[in-house]
């Protein structure tokens, strides 16, 4: 009866360690990253006065040149007013290859467009900004191909609502305290600490993403960079003072659609 009884406890005390062992290496339980955009993007069609204004086949001060790929020669113009006292209202890209222009009136490029050829696949990147203001900048991607002799055409487009839920599926997040980890399945992507103590704690719903998505056009290989904001019980606005961008690759097929694969967590120059 004595073994019986020495044999138990040390059966029950290599149980306790195992479940302990096993606890301390779980993965704790994720909340989903919520989105700020609720549906598609619409981007309209450009004002008439924007295809009156690249009708008139003439590049002058009033275009933005966004690239100049003199080895290719690949050109791109975004118009920026249609006359002294006009704006473009954000739209109107003319693109020029071998000295054959195309116009992409309905493009809209916003304040600040990219653009970037790629000589190997013989495809123009392209971003313009969907949503911009105070604390918000969106951007929509464009793939434009360039076929013999014809104009170039849009060959694939991600809306901001796409790219939005196609990270969220990808990102999920603990709080502990002050403490905000990100998670990627089963990866942690890293742990930041919130300094914001005015706000009455955070929501339930905490982390949210859809605000701040642009895209990296200096590398061979697309990223997108999209920074989560943290919601507080009060005042119901997002914050990004502690956040870093969330960095992932971009694939696109030759369907136009497209996936994402989290690199990681960009560097911050608070780090």
């Amino acid at each position: 009866m004595k073994l019986f009884r020495i044999l138990y406890i040390a059966a029950l005390a290599i149980l306790v360690a195992v479940v302990a062992v096993s606890c301390k290496d779980k993965k704790p339980e994720t909340k989903p990253v919520k989105g700020v955009i609720e549906e598609a993007v619409r981007e309209g069609a450009a004002p008439e006065i924007v295809n009156a204004t690249l009708d008139r086949h003439v590049i002058d001060r009033n275009f933005e040149l966004i690239l100049n790929d003199t080895v290719n020669n690949v050109h791109v113009w975004s118009l920026v007013s249609c006359d002294t006292a006009t704006s473009s209202e954000g739209f109107g890209i003319v693109v020029a290859k071998d000295g054959r222009a195309t116009i992409l009136a309905n493009i809209r490029h916003g304040n600040t467009p990219a653009a970037r050829y790629n000589a190997a696949t013989g495809e123009l990147w392209l971003t313009g900004v969907s949503i911009e203001g105070t604390g918000t900048h969106v951007e929509r991607f464009y793939k434009i191909g360039f076929n013999g002799e014809g104009p170039a055409q849009i060959v694939a487009t991600i809306d901001p609502y796409e790219m939005q839920q196609a990270l969220c599926r990808e990102l999920q997040y603990t709080i502990k305290g002050e403490e905000i980890s990100l998670y990627t399945g089963e990866v942690l992507l890293g742990t930041v600490t919130n300094t914001v103590t005015d706000m009455g704690g955070f929501d339930e719903d905490a982390v949210w993403l859809g605000e701040q998505i642009s895209y990296d056009l200096n590398g061979d290989q697309l990223f997108v960079n999209a920074t989560p904001g943290v919601n507080f019980v009060t005042g119901k606005v997002l914050h990004y003072d502690d956040m870093p961008p969330v960095v992932a690759q971009v694939d696109i097929n030759s369907d136009g659609a497209f996936h994402v694969t989290i690199a990681g967590l960009a560097k911050t120059s608070k780090e």
